[in-house]
């Protein structure tokens, strides 16, 4: 019976962690959004750098959420 509950919790973590990847991604699409409505309002030289980096963000969300998902 303990190990079933051990089981049971474990795969409960599973899922938060999954979800909390699920939300992060989210988040990180929503900063690529904000970029770029912040690049039509305002123009600097480093605009080209900023998309690059939420860009760059975007994908480690991706390889955070493959990691919970395969991993764990």
């Amino acid at each position: 019976m303990p190990a079933d509950l051990t089981e049971l919790f474990f795969s409960f973590l599973k899922l938060l962690f999954v979800v909390a990847g699920v939300l992060y991604l989210v988040f990180s699409a929503v900063v690529i959004k904000q970029i770029y409505s912040m690049q039509k309002s305002l123009v600097t030289s480093f605009s080209k750098h900023l998309r690059i980096i939420g860009f760059v963000h975007f994908g480690l969300a991706i390889l955070v959420l493959l990691f919970f998902v395969v991993s764990l």
